[in-house]
């Protein structure tokens, strides 16, 4: 049945198709597929039958009945995974709760069994991505922190016999580490006290180490891998470019081989945190053939023949980002997704000789039922003059007029919001509300420039690109200046709490997850193994010792007395990233004045939200606030059974 509601002139409005269920939005899906390295069988996550995300197999010409779920996870969902070099084990990473204790384990296809690689407590372990290999597919490089908890020193592992050897140690200043193709550890990255880094190679694992490049903390570089040539080495740095670019050097002086890609107006950036999505090897020959960039959507550059033709396919046959998720060891099996923005992704199998596409599955099916919303980019200027990308999520059906909006800001803040399938995003539209996500000055991605424009502007400058954002949709007549909220997570609850506190007349409402209160607290309260970047928050954050005074103005903790809105705040029991205690001052700040606040802790999360149950247990808060403070669609409450949440606090209601 249609909703009807009196807009501010009174006069009344469709409210919009059919309301997405919670359950549907935020429950696991399947996804991830991953050939076998013989290209026989397909891995993938999908939900276990009581819902939880797990590792599937099956074989690739097989049935969906066919399909066996090799991994045994009850309560928090798988991931990442990958195939070992043989095909015989699959292996994955998961921690307790959301701590980034991270334990990686290895299932044996054979019987079943599942061991934990790294059994070791209150150790964080990390796949050494460079040293699987098919010449040794039973060894794996990992960085464990078990000498010491401020270092991560180099360990083989065996994954048939769990025998570990510790094989590097760290220096104490090393934040990254290379494998060459001979299983060898010859390649190291260096963070310095200034906060600048430097690569550090040797010859051999006899040989000592010796510095080829250096940033400095102005600048961005990091290690990819080591080419055919063991003397070459290919990087991501910005080194006389104003954007990081893909870079081929020689390891004997630091010298330029050969710019391979770069684009004037954003970095060669890991799509989704996954590097391997925008750059396309030839394992082979060790060559990139092929190059994605994104400014506002991801787009592809071929840079090698041998590899045209299949884009030329690829990227026409489907809309929204196509990449490359795996592919069998002869490099003529494929796989590929299609994300879009408004639909379900879809996974295909390329077959390179016969140039022919077959539909594996799609990954969420349930979405095909329902209107989902377009994401589109948008560019203003900001009022000093800087280019600000931002995303409008507008609902579907609905005219474009008056809206009311839901801000979401990004969190990191080194870090993007992309265009494609979000969830959030189409929750907010299908309750009616438009959705907007700024690419504040800060943000990764878009440039040396740009990033370092967003240095000691915390509650300032980045703030100031948020509201120039919020005031243009406004200016245009899409959003109804008085029905907006704003909120986030991690460094995005942030600014929602510096949006509430210092431009009140704004929002509505504010929604803070995981988000820091205090510029200080939250730079001295952090795990051991981030001491070597802590100068980097000492040049973009806070000077901790000395800026007593911009702490105190900055910090929406010292300015609770200006929130005049009410504030829901959660925060996961187990963060690492940022600590419970900056909701529990900001909690206990507002709480003292009598302001309207819900607080509640995730007993069984760390820094974001994983678990569908809690996933629903949160956006059914939300809906139930958004409604009352700002008017969207009201629907049902979601089937939350077994949440790890903790209400703590509740004057609002929620």
């Amino acid at each position: 049945m249609t909703v009807l509601e009196e807009n501010r002139n009174g006069s009344s409005k469709t409210e919009g198709p059919e309301m997405i269920p919670t359950e549907i939005l935020f429950g696991y899906q399947r996804e991830q597929a991953r050939l076998s390295p013989d290209g026989k069988f397909v891995a993938y996550l999908a939900p276990s039958p009581d819902q939880v995300s797990n590792v599937w197999v099956r074989p690739l010409d097989g049935t969906e009945e066919e399909a066996r779920m090799v991994t045994k996870e009850n309560h928090r969902g798988i991931r990442w995974f990958l195939w070992n070099p043989s095909g015989e084990y699959i292996f994955y990473k998961q921690d307790n709760g959301g701590d980034e204790d991270w334990h990686h384990f290895a299932v044996d296809l054979a019987t079943g069994d599942i061991r934990d690689l790294t059994p070791y407590d209150s150790v964080s372990s990390r796949l050494v991505p460079s040293s699987i290999s098919g010449l040794r597919p039973y060894d794996m490089c990992f960085y464990m922190n078990i000498r010491d908890k401020t270092v991560f020193d180099v360990y083989k592992i065996n994954i048939k016999t769990g025998d570990a050897v510790l094989d590097t140690q760290n220096p104490g200043d090393v934040q990254d580490w290379l494998c060459d193709s001979n299983f060898h550890i010859r390649g190291a990255l260096q963070f310095h006290p200034d906060g600048g880094y430097t690569i550090r190679v040797r010859d051999s694992i006899e040989s000592e180490w010796r510095d080829v490049l250096h940033w400095s903390s102005k600048d961005h570089g990091s290690m990819v891998g080591f080419a055919s040539d063991p003397k070459k080495m290919y990087i991501l740095s910005s080194l006389d470019s104003p954007t990081t670019r893909l870079v081929l050097i020689n390891t004997e002086d630091g010298s330029t081989e050969r710019v391979i890609a770069s684009h004037s107006k954003c970095d060669v950036l890991g799509f989704r945190m996954d590097p391997s999505k925008v750059l396309f090897m030839d394992f082979r020959t060790k060559e990139y053939t092929a190059v994605a960039f994104a400014y506002d959507k991801l787009k592809w550059t071929v840079l090698h023949p041998s590899v045209q033709a299949d884009f030329d396919l690829l990227t026409t046959y489907r809309p929204g980002n196509m990449y490359i998720a795996s592919r069998d060891r002869q490099n003529q099996k494929w796989v590929v997704t299609y994300e879009i923005d408004n639909g379900t992704a879809e996974t295909y199998i390329y077959e390179r000789s016969s140039k022919k596409l077959s539909l594996l599955f799609e990954h969420h099916p349930a979405l095909k039922e329902y209107k989902l919303a377009s994401v589109q980019p948008h560019v203003i200027k900001a009022r000093d003059g800087l280019e600000i990308l931002f995303y409008l999520t507008l609902p579907v059906d609905l005219e474009p007029k008056d809206l009311p909006m839901v801000l979401r800001t990004h969190g990191g803040p080194w870090f993007r919001d992309w265009w494609g399938w979000d969830a959030e995003a189409q929750y907010f539209a299908s309750r009616g509300y438009a959705c907007m996500q700024v690419q504040y000055r800060g943000s990764d991605g878009f440039g040396k420039d740009f990033l370092h424009a967003g240095d000691k502007q915390w509650a300032a400058n980045m703030q100031n690109d948020i509201t120039d954002c919020v005031l243009w949709t406004i200016k245009q007549g899409i959003v109804d200046k008085d029905r907006i909220a704003i909120g986030g997570i991690s460094f995005g609850s942030f600014c929602a709490l510096a949006g509430a506190a210092f431009t009140p007349e704004l929002y509505k409402c504010c929604i803070d997850l995981v988000g820091p209160s205090q510029m200080k607290t939250v730079t001295t309260k952090i795990v051991p193994y981030w001491k070597p970047r802590r100068k980097i928050l000492h040049d973009r954050v806070i000077d901790i010792e000395n800026d007593h005074e911009l702490n105190q103005q900055r910090s929406p903790h010292f300015h609770a007395d200006k929130i005049q809105v009410p504030v829901i705040i959660a925060h996961g029991g187990n963060d690492i990233v940022v600590n419970p205690g900056e909701s529990e001052q900001m909690f206990k700040a507002l709480e003292a004045l009598n302001k309207p606040v819900t607080y509640l802790i995730y007993k069984d999360e760390g820094h974001w939200l994983e678990r569908p149950q809690n996933k629903m247990d949160w956006f059914w808060r939300l809906e139930k606030l958004l409604h009352k403070q700002i008017g969207g669609r009201l629907g049902k409450p979601p089937p939350v059974h077994n949440s790890g949440a903790y209400v703590v606090y509740d004057s609002i209601g929620l």
